[in-house]
């Protein structure tokens, strides 16, 4: 048995008490990780209903871009062809505004909005002039194409 005063067992402890916070450690920065592969993956979920075959365009719309203002990315990803990109968290959409609907076949809607600036420095901060142009599909109306001009 160990003298009350032997430093050998305290050390013990603490040498799993250090692994076992750092087994956490690692745990947590896997799941953090993980999931950052499936949203960027597109695994993720729409936090609520997506719209169905029959919504209008204009309803639409307004879904994608409440859920691009709220980062679901679930949710644009679910509503965006494979012509264009979901709009998800970079940068981030702060505001928006419906300023009509365009294009010839009426299918684009112009809206000004508001963002941070991207990381890769390709979208300033503020306010802009931006599309978003819709496509009939089997699933109802999905994004097609976006952007300025």
């Amino acid at each position: 048995m160990a003298h009350p005063l032997d430093p050998r067992p305290l050390r013990r402890g603490r040498k799993l008490t250090v692994l076992a916070l750092a087994i956490v450690a690692a745990t947590a920065g896997a799941l953090a990780l993980a999931a950052v592969a499936l949203d960027g993956a597109g695994l993720v979920a729409p936090r609520g209903p997506v719209p169905g075959a029959t919504a209008p365009m204009s309803t639409v719309a307004a879904v994608y871009l409440e859920a691009a203002k709220d980062e679901d990315c679930g949710m644009t990803r679910a509503l965006t062809t494979s012509h264009t990109a979901a709009w998800c968290h970079d940068p981030h959409l702060t505001t928006y505004r419906l300023v009509g609907r365009t294009g010839d076949d009426g299918q684009c809607m112009d809206y000004v909005i508001t963002t941070t600036a991207s990381t890769d420095g390709s979208m300033d901060a503020g306010p802009k002039p931006w599309s978003f142009c819709f496509v009939q599909t089997k699933a109802g109306w999905r994004l097609w194409d976006q952007g300025q001009g």
